[in-house]
């Protein structure tokens, strides 16, 4: 592995005034019909950037058609400045969620080369599809849309100082949907190198969200000819500091699901759960069924001192034990009689989902550790689909990297 390059990038910011009228969330945190009500409501919506058919239903993904309109949308912020450009810029972002400490980390370039040489450690499979239509995008706009969020154990100087009171007013603010407010700070010259002076010890980075961001913009950099004149914008975190939180399993085409007779059968130890709505949930090596007849919290037993780390982990118990005895489901990834459930879903929502059919049983995990998640990392495996949500999530247009 070579050494951990930081470094300042160009980016774009929404111009005053714009701040409520670019940024939005995904297709990952708001549903597709909000988003495409948004992108026929707010010409500006940086929506129509990254998914120009919810404008215009027409247009279909991954074609030139669809490239072309994502272009002419950022062309028209950038001329009618309602986006801003700013060069040698580092930030200091923070997320305000309500009842929690506000969520902060430093939005910096790293550079290529370590996503490709390993300091960037993975810990999930990336579709090379998924990563070749976003290389073209980036291609095409020289730009992208949010950073990619890292996370690693950071030098006490930069932790304490990152969560020190800023007696400036936010740069850009922007009050979400869902109440959370985002903010970030431009950083002095002086901040730049107590940052990168920081960051001198660290010889690696682990990616808590955006695998394949990751991979569309370290392959657009290279293939760009010379990468070290950018770097990957990223959103670096103390690993203390992330909120991680798991994904359900939901099953569905099935009359019933037997549950509690596997348990008795196999021995495993479990309670019924009568009550849900103050949302009890399983703990370490254990998970949850709900099903029509009941819900159980049950034992996954003690892990295995001889399993990998993959191995360990719950989901991966679950999914090759009860999931695969009972329902005969191999391969979670593209079984159709399988999806996949955010772990902030009341689990009376659930038994409602239940009661009208949609599915005849969800398995409830606990939330994997960032440990968990480091290990798998560090003996370069990857976790199954959708094992861990992590947060903050960020806006797509609030903080973008520009290339040329």
């Amino acid at each position: 592995m070579t050494k951990l390059r930081v470094q300042s990038f160009t980016a774009f910011i929404p111009a005053p005034g714009q701040e409520q009228r670019i940024p939005t969330y995904g297709s990952g945190k708001r549903p597709q019909s909000d988003l495409e009500a948004l992108a026929k409501q707010e010409p500006n919506s940086y929506i129509r950037v990254v998914k120009p058919q919810f404008l215009d239903p027409a247009i279909e993904q991954g074609t030139d058609q669809f490239y072309d309109a994502s272009k002419s949308h950022l062309d028209q912020l950038i001329q009618s400045e309602s986006l801003l450009t700013l060069t040698d810029a580092m930030f200091l972002y923070e997320q305000q969620q309500p009842g929690i400490a506000p969520l902060r980390g430093i939005v910096l370039a790293v550079g290529a080369e370590n996503c490709a040489d390993g300091s960037v450690k993975k810990h999930e499979n990336v579709l090379q599809s998924k990563a070749g239509r976003l290389v073209k995008h980036i291609a095409v706009l020289k730009s992208i849309s949010e950073p990619v969020l890292l996370t690693q154990k950071l030098p006490e100087s930069i932790k304490s100082w990152l969560h020190e009171p800023r007696e400036t007013v936010a740069l850009v603010e922007n009050t979400d949907v869902f109440g959370f407010v985002h903010r970030i700070w431009l950083l002095s010259e002086e901040e730049q190198q107590r940052v990168v002076e920081g960051f001198g010890g660290l010889d690696s980075l682990y990616i808590a969200d955006g695998h394949h961001r990751v991979a569309g913009v370290s392959q657009y950099l290279t293939e760009s000819g010379n990468p070290g004149n950018h770097g990957l914008m990223s959103l670096v975190m103390d690993q203390d500091d992330l909120l991680i939180k798991s994904f359900h399993r939901v099953i569905k085409g099935f009359d019933a699901c037997d549950i509690e007779s596997y348990l008795k059968d196999n021995g495993v130890e479990y309670r019924k759960v009568v009550d849900l709505s103050s949302n009890p949930l399983p703990e370490k090596n254990q998970a949850m069924a709900i099903t029509a007849e009941g819900s159980y919290i049950f034992s996954l037993g003690e892990v295995r001192a001889e399993d990998n780390a993959v191995e360990q982990l719950e989901v991966s118990r679950v999914e090759s034990g009860i999931i695969k005895s009972v329902f005969g489901i191999e391969n979670t990834s593209n079984d159709p009689r399988i999806s996949f459930m955010r772990g902030d879903t009341p689990l009376v929502q659930m038994k409602s989902m239940i009661a009208q059919g949609d599915c005849c049983c969800v398995f409830v995990l606990p939330a994997n550790s960032f440990q968990q998640v480091e290990a798998v990392a560090d003996q370069q495996l990857t976790m199954p689909p959708k094992s861990t949500w992590v947060e903050p999530k960020l806006l797509t247009g609030f903080l973008s990297q520009r290339f040329d």
